[in-house]
């Protein structure tokens, strides 16, 4: 491994099935989305696999069915503790303290590449201490994010956490990087992104 690469640790948190993709109900009953969980899930760990540096692949989720998968897949499982997405990651993150970097990959991002992933290690390879920030399509919340070191900033997923991890960045001297692109950037958080996947992808 050359001096401008370095492993990441990635994390993918993953609710507890039953209440997952609630905002799609009206579209989806539970069970198509478990189903669509378990498939956009297995999409993310196969793009993160083709990519050598990233490693472990760690899948947290309290959720014992999410556990049997991680186990099918060959990647790690953390069982949380805490009762929210930023709790959660900074349980992980304390079991991976050690890891040169860690990459928060939400588990419903269904068009993510391998080159979606190069492209953000690619930005933060020139710097030991970077925030990169993939927004989604809206520009208001976070796709990815990649610290190196794991800590130094916190995580701050809800409302307008694009902008918050910008300025958690900034307040720690750094200055963010933004990578975009029209993959990365799609998530299903609404029955309007799960139009627009089944439309272009």
């Amino acid at each position: 491994m050359s001096a401008e690469q370095f492993l990441v640790t990635a994390l993918i948190p993953v609710k507890p099935l039953a209440n997952v993709k609630s905002r799609l109900s009206s579209r989806l009953d539970l069970s198509r989305r478990i189903a669509l969980t378990h498939d956009s899930l297995r999409h993310v760990i196969h793009a993160l696999k083709a990519v050598p540096q990233v490693n472990p692949i760690v899948i947290i989720s309290r959720d014992l069915q999410v556990a049997d998968w991680a186990r099918e897949w060959g990647v790690a499982h953390l069982r949380e503790r805490g009762r929210s997405l930023n709790a959660a990651l900074r349980e992980a993150r304390a079991q991976y303290a050690h890891a040169p970097a860690i990459l928060v990959i939400p588990s419903d991002l269904v068009a993510l590449s391998a080159a979606d992933v190069r492209g953000m290690l690619a930005l933060a390879a020139d710097s030991d201490r970077c925030v990169v920030i993939a927004p989604d399509r809206h520009g208001q919340g976070t796709n990815a994010l990649l610290l190196r070191p794991p800590d130094v900033i916190d995580f701050q997923f809800g409302p307008r956490s694009a902008e918050m991890h910008m300025r958690r960045a900034l307040d720690a001297g750094v200055q963010p990087r933004w990578f975009r692109s029209d993959s990365i950037c799609l998530d299903l958080d609404s029955p309007e992104d799960l139009a627009l996947y089944l439309d272009q992808w």
